[in-house]
């Protein structure tokens, strides 16, 4: 590690991170970690009772952490690491280039780009954009969507990844023409997803951000979020940027659904408002935070 005055890690959950982390302490070299952890909502397990123990030693050793936001922020406090060695760092996307796709994108390639997804012009369209993993709560959005189709004909899901859980969706969709189900999407055909949705939902048992919700702001989406979403607090104001339901609970998903497909009005509000509420989270931003912080832990 010897000739580096600072060395930047993403986080300490590998023991490479850990060795790095250790041995540049040991020579003097300022080091600045990043974090997307919040504290587990089992704050009984096991593993926190350990890391009730191990953390606030570990914790002496970065010279300034980073978190993404504030609930990032508040882990690290209750593990006593003080707020002069805290600079939360609003981790994000490059939401420049998704609004300029998006909004590049003309009424009659919108129509273009649903036809190709299977999906009806005037539809409500929800989507989903992660892994296909239980965590990520699809059972849930895809029960609440069944809900929600029962009290609106002209309502659309539209599920972008892959996982474990593809033979679940793949089969909602084979059952359910309103269900699209398309698998993994990257570069433009991603962004494409985004621009011809009407709402976005990240149903998650746990989240520890969520960057597919700087995504769809990006895009100019409401957003649906459970209370176990990382950028929660930084990015989802209820009521005006989205909505915010509780985990686990598939009817208040279903609501929050039902609502935004009831309402045109909120959803052209909630638009408007997640585009600037995200507007300031740019990587130019991202980046000169982290520089800052890096010369202040370098200054004498």
């Amino acid at each position: 590690m010897g000739g580096y005055d600072l060395v930047h890690l993403a986080g300490w959950g590998h023991p490479l991170l850990l060795a790095t982390m250790l041995l540049s302490r040991l020579q003097g070299t300022v080091v600045a970690v990043e974090s997307d952890t919040q504290m587990m909502v089992d704050s009984l397990s096991w593993l926190t009772r350990l890391k009730r123990l191990g953390h606030p030693l570990l914790f002496r050793l970065p010279t300034v952490f980073l978190p993404g936001g504030q609930r990032q922020a508040k882990y690290l406090r209750h593990y006593g690491v003080p707020l002069e060695r805290i600079q939360i760092a609003q981790m994000t996307v490059d939401v420049t280039a998704i609004s300029r796709h998006v909004t590049g994108i003309s009424a009659a390639g919108r129509a273009r780009i649903r036809t190709r997804l299977g999906l009806s012009g005037s539809a409500k369209v929800f989507l989903f954009v992660g892994r296909l993993e239980p965590e990520k709560g699809i059972d849930l959005l895809l029960a609440a969507f069944g809900q929600v189709k029962a009290q609106h004909d002209d309502v659309a899901l539209l599920i972008i990844g892959d996982g474990a859980l593809r033979e679940l969706v793949s089969g909602a969709a084979a059952t359910d023409q309103a269900i699209q189900a398309p698998g993994r999407l990257q570069g433009e055909s991603l962004l494409d997803a985004y621009a011809v949705a009407d709402a976005f939902v990240l149903p998650s048992r746990f989240e520890p951000w969520g960057l597919v919700v700087n995504e769809a702001m990006a895009a100019g989406l409401p957003v649906i979020v459970t209370d176990r979403a990382g950028c929660g607090e930084d990015l989802v104001e209820a009521g005006r940027t989205g909505l915010v339901v509780p985990a686990e609970d598939a009817s208040a998903l279903a609501s929050a659904l039902s609502r935004l497909a009831r309402d045109h009005a909120l959803r052209e509000t909630m638009s408007r408002q997640a585009l600037e509420k995200i507007a300031g989270w740019t990587l130019e931003e991202e980046a000169a935070r982290v520089i800052a912080a890096w010369r202040e832990a370098l200054s004498p």
